[in-house]
């Protein structure tokens, strides 16, 4: 848990050409990141939403590479620890700086619906990791996760603008979360959404989902969040 979150090497190399999706993992001891654009690994190394990366030049956001590495210490990181890890890269290797302030922007709060939430907690493990993994479009079970768990993965898969997590809820829960997505979410992935199924018994939207099998709510309003204001980057140095 304390050990230093730096790559012992990392090497960055250019994305392939018109190749989809894109992809943050660990395999073993390795650390992938798969077609992601500096603002991709601005948002992940700072826990942001892409609307609070600003003032960029353009190739931050067209320009997509694949970032390979090996932390230094022994182990697999957590993503706390993976989150540093890409912001000393953004600093070494994109030479990245910037500066924060605050600004009113459209979010998403998350809040607990009227006729209270519907999550099982779990207390076995209150310093575990959480799991919170896609089994497929609108498939999300999580285990061992606080909603602030819930309302990043939200924020930086599904959604298209900031999400806060506004519950009061502390604790961890276990719950799978099944919804039909429409064509405005998985921007953060990568990926596009099919086409609406014409199944009646396909689960609901999001919306509905969200209130109907955790009891939360998704309500769209302005907040102020904090905006990382980029004041330097450049293309990645040589490996």
């Amino acid at each position: 848990a304390d050990a230093r979150a730096v790559f012992e090497v990392a090497t960055i190399k250019p994305s392939m050409p018109d190749r989809p999706g894109k992809l943050f993992t660990v395999r073993g001891r390795q650390v992938l990141t798969v077609n992601t654009t500096a603002t991709d690994l601005v948002v992940f190394a700072y826990d942001l939403h892409a609307r609070q990366v600003t003032a960029g030049p353009s190739w931050m956001e067209t320009e997509k590479f694949d970032v390979t590495g090996q932390p230094e210490a022994q182990g697999i990181p957590a993503v706390p620890q993976l989150r540093a890890m890409i912001r000393q890269l953004l600093a070494d290797r994109f030479t990245l700086t910037f500066h924060r302030e605050p600004r009113e922007l459209p979010v998403y709060a998350l809040v607990v619906a009227s006729g209270g939430p519907k999550l099982a907690r779990n207390d076995s493990n209150p310093n575990g990791l959480p799991s919170l993994f896609f089994k497929g479009l609108g498939v999300l079970p999580a285990v061992n996760a606080t909603l602030g768990d819930l309302a990043g993965v939200m924020q930086s898969a599904v959604l298209d603008r900031p999400v806060v997590d506004k519950t009061g809820l502390s604790g961890r829960y276990d719950f799978t979360l099944t919804w039909t997505p429409d064509e405005s979410q998985f921007s953060g992935l990568g990926v596009r959404v099919p086409a609406p199924s014409s199944d009646p018994n396909a689960p609901p939207g999001l919306f509905t989902a969200i209130q109907e099998q955790l009891g939360l709510k998704l309500d769209s309003t302005k907040a102020d969040v904090e905006v990382l204001v980029v004041d330097r980057v450049e293309k990645p140095s040589e490996n």
